[in-house]
């Protein structure tokens, strides 16, 4: 079986597929990173080709009963739609089933969804099924959400995603962090190749080995942090991964699961060190200055600020 997020859901679809028990429409949606295309290429998969790795032979080669559409550019256009109309009302060379997965549905034009509709109430043969995929169902149109059989799909867990990460050979520590700033795998993977987010993973690095020597924050953030102080979106992203460690601190203290692994060995010893009332305290201030950077304000005065209050 493949290890994808959503295999419950896909074992259920082959069981339907057995029994001849498949509806002619699906709605898949959920936020980034939950799935959606990966199993509606599975469940084409164990339609068309049925092969241990055949999804991403789908995804790659395509296949004459498999339609796959997608915005191009802002949205999708009329002229996507005739081709799935002109594709479908011909023939087939292959006996089986007819697949088609429309990705961010509710990205489709006036006329496109106007062309879909029509679609959707000609006569299609039973083993015609369609997929469409939205991170946004509030805008997939009504019409077309009333024909469709919907199924929301949870996203991956920060931890989930993380073992993804690590059995793909991303670094532990960006393999931990990362999840927790974009859930989308396809993103993060792309993060996880960046200098930057490699140095953002660092600067947490340096952060937990000042607490673990009891050293001075305010000389680290002088000699070891000038990325995030001069750039303004990496440096909220250190703070929402600062505000993470903090937690895990008062996890410990509490006995609980914590999020950063890499950290564990370390974690009892720092937590000791720091008050339960003085980890509270921290972690209003790193939600405080979060909040205040949405805000036209002057970073170098809020992060000095930040510091001293660390510091105490």
């Amino acid at each position: 079986m493949p290890t994808i997020k959503q295999h419950i859901i896909l074992e259920q679809f082959k069981k339907a597929i057995h029994k001849d028990r498949l509806s002619h429409l699906y709605l898949f949606t959920g936020p980034k990173g939950s799935g959606k295309k990966e199993l509606a290429f599975e469940i084409a998969n164990a339609l068309l080709l049925k092969k241990p790795n055949g999804a991403t032979q789908l995804k790659e080669s395509g296949h004459v009963n498999l339609m796959f559409i997608e915005p191009s550019g802002q949205n999708i256009k009329k002229e996507q739609i005739i081709d799935l109309q002109n594709e479908f009302s011909k023939t087939s060379l292959t006996s089986g089933a007819r697949v088609y997965i429309i990705d961010e549905v509710d990205k489709l034009s006036t006329a496109a969804a106007n062309g879909l509709l029509k679609f959707l109430e000609e006569p299609l043969s039973k083993q015609t099924i369609g997929f469409l995929l939205s991170d946004n169902p509030e805008q997939v149109l009504p019409t077309i959400q009333s024909r469709s059989q919907i199924i929301f799909l949870k996203p991956r867990s920060e931890s989930e995603l993380s073992a993804e990460l690590k059995l793909e050979g991303i670094d532990a520590y960006l393999a931990e962090f990362l999840p927790y700033l974009n859930k989308d795998k396809a993103q993060v993977l792309n993060m996880a190749k960046s200098d930057q987010m490699m140095e953002l993973a660092n600067c947490v690095k340096n952060y937990h080995k000042t607490l673990l020597k009891k050293e001075s924050i305010w000389l680290l953030f002088e000699t070891k942090m000038g990325l995030i102080r001069s750039e303004k979106p990496l440096l909220i992203q250190f703070l929402e991964l600062l505000m993470i460690y903090y937690l895990d601190l008062l996890k410990t203290k509490n006995k609980e699961i914590i999020a950063f692994e890499v950290f564990s060995d370390d974690y009892e010893i720092i937590a000791n060190l720091i008050s339960m009332e003085d980890i509270l305290k921290h972690l209003k201030q790193i939600q405080t200055i979060l909040y205040r950077l949405n805000y036209n304000i002057n970073i170098e005065m809020a992060l000095t600020q930040l510091v001293l209050e660390l510091q105490s």
